[in-house]
């Protein structure tokens, strides 16, 4: 018997889509090369997070993904566990120490949606006795915030695990070969030597979507970003997670303890069209290894490993810092006279259950069929979440005008720094924004 609808992919974002279409009473499947969330979900940074630094160019996306990241917590909260992360300010920075707080008070306005806690301003003293090492010259103080790290590929598999109790069939190590065509119209995949055939196929592949597509006779428009991060076995290099200008001084790089060792990246390039050949260069290595060793003298110059992934970044005009992480759902028979096709492209792992959905919505109204998503209400185990908070999304007409519009977006990102920076400088001039100690700190995130 036909499937309603055959997933591709078994990143999180396809494990997603399988979950709320099984949930929604759809019969799905889901095909996927390798194991769960293998591909661009395992080279990920493995933090669910709203985007702190999207705030200078990208609001509305920031404030999307908190309210999404909120929803991860409450349906995956055992698999997360809060990260307080540092980002010291040195006399030089392109950034200084007002400006970053004026992000976090903003950032502020949104951690709520994501259980996030309020920042905290450190002195430079405090800092250096939280972080043994880090280098004092030039330090100015630092701020405080948290997100959320998860072990990525667990999120997946467990994702997948509720979309096959809630039925649907998931195949594993079945790379697809070929998409099934009846004239204009895909009926379905052949994938791992089997044939499976469906009324709909959503690809969800990643940084593979065009390469998924164009079986289909297909395509679909993406600027992939090559991402490295260098890895030291140590799970504890630092005892908290840290937000680091970078040696350019333009980008920013992660430090983040976990238990799959300490990652210092990503990176942030363009990569091949190609996915699968991309490669870590010695330039990456060096430029992060730069970026870590300007505040950790002693840092070991050799990393234990290197990972590496794509980012599937939508086409779009602008300067590569000033790209949109949001995503969409492509319609391939308006976009390519290719019906039976949907693509859910862009985003990032936050963002994962409302791509789903919305790649699920979408795949809803073409099959003339009405359910509504229940993905938030409850558990990756099965359990209800209890009420859910309403809070308010983004306009969407502002969002979609702005999407392609990279300047104005920044633009209206900076006005709201703008105005926001006025208000903290009076604060400041009040002696209302102190500056903590470590005790805070420890007592914040005991």
């Amino acid at each position: 018997m036909p499937y309603d609808l055959i997933v591709v992919g078994g990143g999180v974002t396809g494990a997603g889509v399988a979950r709320d279409a099984a949930l929604r009473g759809l019969k799905t499947a889901l095909v996927e090369r390798g194991e769960p969330g293998g591909g661009a979900t395992r080279t990920s940074t493995h933090l669910i997070h709203g985007g702190v630094r999207y705030l200078l160019y990208d609001r509305l996306t920031t404030h999307a993904t908190c309210r999404d990241s909120g929803h991860i917590v409450r349906t995956a909260g055992d698999l997360l566990t809060r990260l307080p992360i540092v980002w010291p300010v040195y006399r030089g920075h392109a950034r200084g120490l007002e400006t970053v707080e004026t992000l976090f008070e903003e950032y502020d306005r949104f951690q709520p949606m994501k259980y996030g806690r309020p920042h905290l301003r450190l002195t430079p003293e405090a800092t250096l006795r939280l972080i043994p090492g880090l280098k004092a010259e030039g330090l100015r103080g630092a701020l405080a915030f948290d997100e959320w790290w998860v072990d990525a590929e667990r999120l997946a598999a467990r994702t997948l695990d509720s979309a096959k109790a809630a039925g649907a069939e998931v195949f594993l190590h079945a790379p697809v070969e070929a998409v099934l065509r009846d004239g204009a119209r895909a009926v379905g995949v052949r994938a791992g030597g089997r044939e499976l055939r469906a009324r709909l196929v959503v690809n969800a592949a990643g940084p593979w979507v065009d390469k998924v597509a164009r079986l289909a006779g297909a395509n679909l428009p993406l600027r992939l970003m090559k991402g490295t991060h260098l890895i030291w076995k140590d799970p504890k290099r630092v005892p908290v997670g840290l937000l680091l200008e970078a040696a350019d001084r333009e980008r920013y790089v992660f430090v983040i303890p976990s238990p799959l060792g300490t990652w210092v990246g990503p990176t942030d390039l363009p990569g091949p069209a190609d996915p699968d050949e991309a490669r870590t260069s010695d330039e990456e290595i060096q430029y992060l290894l730069d970026s870590v060793r300007r505040y950790f003298a002693d840092w070991p110059r050799i990393p234990d490993a290197t990972i590496v992934g794509s980012r599937p970044i939508l086409g779009q005009p602008g300067a590569e810092k000033l790209l949109s992480r949001d995503f969409e759902v492509f319609d391939h028979e308006a976009r390519d006279g290719v019906s039976g096709l949907l693509t859910i492209g862009g985003g990032k792992m936050s963002d994962y259950r409302v791509m789903a959905e919305a790649a699920v919505d979408a795949a809803c109204l073409k099959l003339g069929i009405s359910a509504r998503g229940t993905t938030q209400n409850f558990t990756l185990d099965g359990r209800p979440v209890g009420p859910v908070p309403g809070w308010t999304p983004p306009s969407p007409a502002l969002k979609n005008f702005l999407k392609t519009r990279p300047r104005l977006r920044e633009l209206h990102a900076l006005a709201h720094l703008g105005g926001a920076l006025a208000g903290h400088l009076a604060r400041r001039a009040a002696g209302r924004c102190p500056a903590r100690d470590e005790d805070a700190f420890r007592e914040r995130y005991a």
